[in-house]
């Protein structure tokens, strides 16, 4: 377990943005979805503090890392939880890409076409991201054998950090509504889920811009009886306290993946009345659907922005 900062630290975490940039153009990127399945597992990691930056929208973006290093927990006083705002909804980084498709030829503004994104090889995958998060709360390459649609680990270095001449970054709000499937919690459902149409590289030549990744970050108050619950495609690397809870790696349709808090409280290490991160990534790396939803059962969600 990782320590949590002080409600002074964490109430900086209220400063956030969010950042629209502007639309370019580039060409095709094409081909059908096969399916796949999900699993999980892991162990804990450590963190640390960033810094102040400017957006690429205009404004500010805290780059704070809110979590704090070394190890440990902190007790929660209050439904903040760790000091900071209770809010039905998350704040979601997305970064654009190009995609590697050979029919595509635009120079897209002198970017670089990413070989994750329209891979040649189009498979649900199992262990792209390791069951560890990294110490700076991005996913770390599982170096897997057999790993077909991920080309190195620094490729996939690149799908939640931004970088220069291959990504462009956005944030934009998620919110959490009432839901009728979710007794007694919030749902975001988005079954065209196409946050960035016609903005960063474009559409590519289709009607949505599909080659994008999807970075959330918050923090919990494990009370007891919560889930977490998502549906999608492509990829979702789900994180409860830096321990990989759900796997739905690679290249699929849409496909569910399940946190039973109670019943997994001893693999992820967590203590009731306690507070702990959650950190989710999700990559849209193939036409021609896009799915997201999430599901909980928190009364209290933290949302978080990082670098």
């Amino acid at each position: 377990m990782t320590n949590l900062p002080n409600p002074s630290r964490l109430h900086l975490a209220r400063l956030f943005v969010v950042a629209i940039g502007a639309a370019f153009t580039a060409l095709a990127c094409t081909g059908p979805e096969p399916l796949g399945d999900l699993q999980g597992g892991g162990a804990s990691g450590t963190r640390g503090l960033g810094t102040q930056s400017p957006n690429p929208g205009g404004g500010t973006n805290l780059n704070l890392n809110p979590y704090g290093s070394g190890a440990g927990s902190i007790a929660s006083t209050g439904t903040g939880g760790a000091g900071g705002d209770c809010q039905n909804q998350v704040i979601a980084v997305i970064r654009d890409f190009r995609c590697g498709d050979s029919s595509d030829t635009d120079s897209g503004g002198g970017a670089t076409k990413h070989p994750d994104f329209e891979p040649a090889v189009k498979t649900a995958e199992k262990g792209i991201a390791a069951a560890t998060l990294g110490s700076d709360l991005k996913p770390v390459f599982g170096n897997t054998a057999g790993i077909q649609t991920v080309t190195s680990a620094d490729t996939f270095s690149q799908w939640y950090r931004d970088t220069d001449g291959v990504n462009m970054r956005f944030e934009i709000p998620l919110p959490l509504t009432p839901d009728p499937l979710v007794v007694g919690g919030l749902a975001y459902d988005n079954q065209k889920f196409f946050p960035i149409d016609n903005q960063g590289f474009g559409n590519q030549g289709q009607t949505h811009n599909y080659s994008f990744t999807t970075e959330i970050h918050t923090t919990f108050v494990y009370k007891g009886g919560e889930v977490f619950k998502f549906v999608g495609d492509d990829d979702v690397f789900v994180y409860v306290n830096n321990q990989l809870a759900i796997d739905l790696g690679g290249i699929h349709n849409a496909q569910t993946g399940t946190v039973d808090f109670d019943a997994q409280a001893a693999q992820f290490g967590i203590t009731k009345g306690q507070t702990y991160n959650m950190d989710i990534f999700h990559a849209e790396r193939h036409v021609t659907e896009s799915h997201f939803r999430m599901e909980t059962k928190f009364d209290c969600l933290v949302p978080i922005v990082i670098p």
